[in-house]
């Protein structure tokens, strides 16, 4: 069977590789792969993301009707009313036609088309085809343009579960092969949210997001990757946003946000420090 067809056991393979098997599934699934060859081959080609998703994407940006999608937008956004007060919420709330939000996310996966970077359950993620995503940057830029998604609501609603953290980080610590706990991945005064699993270029990328109630939404990612030489942390520009990065022989690490040059500095020293004890 070729990677491009769809085998039986792709999605048991999908939710063994984003951790979310029960304990005696993962088990079982654990005594086929090393009883079967092929199996444990199909697994290293989903978790390679060698799925043909780019030459897909071109395919549907080559044919989309990005005019009629635009003109779907437009229509549906003319049609939205005043903002309606809702003593459920907070402040008012907009009711956006579902054709609006239908065709808006069309045209956001038409226009940005499809890259490297996707969680273990391979669904694609932006990326765009300029040169910054190419090298060995292209992850920072990749994540970058994805950040560029997150406002302080996105992570504002999300409940504070601390047995969600823990579960999370053992199992980013399972895909990274590099203990993560919360005292490693702590800031003093931004809320953790949430923490998510990704692949990029067939390496594991952890994205750690917080909550700063001054600048916003606030992302530590670490990638399974890295140049192979220890360097220290250094301060960039993308995307509008303040990154400061690092890496050690084994990954590499970036902080993503909107805070003061400064104040991203004195973070990512103390992740540095934190993550290397």
């Amino acid at each position: 069977m070729s990677v491009e067809e769809m085998g039986p056991d792709d999605a048991v393979l999908v939710a063994f590789l984003d951790d979310a098997l029960p304990p005696e599934e993962r088990a079982a699934l654990q005594g086929r792969l090393a009883r079967e060859p092929a199996l444990k081959a199909r697994l290293d080609a989903l978790a390679g993301g060698s799925l043909p998703f780019e030459q897909s994407y071109e395919a549907l940006t080559a044919h989309a009707p990005r005019q009629r999608l635009e003109a779907l937008l437009a229509e549906s956004l003319a049609a939205v009313p005043a903002p309606v007060a809702n003593d459920n919420a907070r402040g008012s709330r907009w009711r956006i036609p579902p054709a609006a939000v239908a065709a808006a996310l069309a045209l956001f996966v038409v226009g940005t088309g499809v890259g490297h970077y996707m969680p273990p359950g391979l669904w694609p993620l932006p990326s765009s085809q300029r040169s910054d995503h190419e090298g060995p940057d292209a992850w920072r830029s990749t994540v970058a343009d994805y950040w560029g998604l997150t406002t302080s609501q996105t992570l504002d609603w999300m409940p504070n579960d601390v047995s969600t953290a823990q579960r999370d980080l053992a199992a980013a610590t399972r895909r990274l092969g590099f203990p993560l706990t919360p005292e490693k991945i702590s800031l003093p005064a931004q809320e953790l949210k949430r923490v998510e699993l990704f692949h990029y270029d067939n390496a594991p990328l952890v994205e750690i997001a917080y909550l700063d109630e001054l600048t916003g939404p606030l992302a530590f990612c670490i990638y399974g990757n890295s140049p192979g030489a220890v360097t220290p942390p250094t301060l960039e520009q993308r995307n509008g946003f303040n990154v400061v990065y690092w890496s050690d022989a084994e990954r590499s690490y970036m902080l993503i946000g909107h805070g003061p040059d400064e104040i991203m500095q004195k973070l990512a020293a103390m992740l540095a420090k934190q993550i290397a004890a």
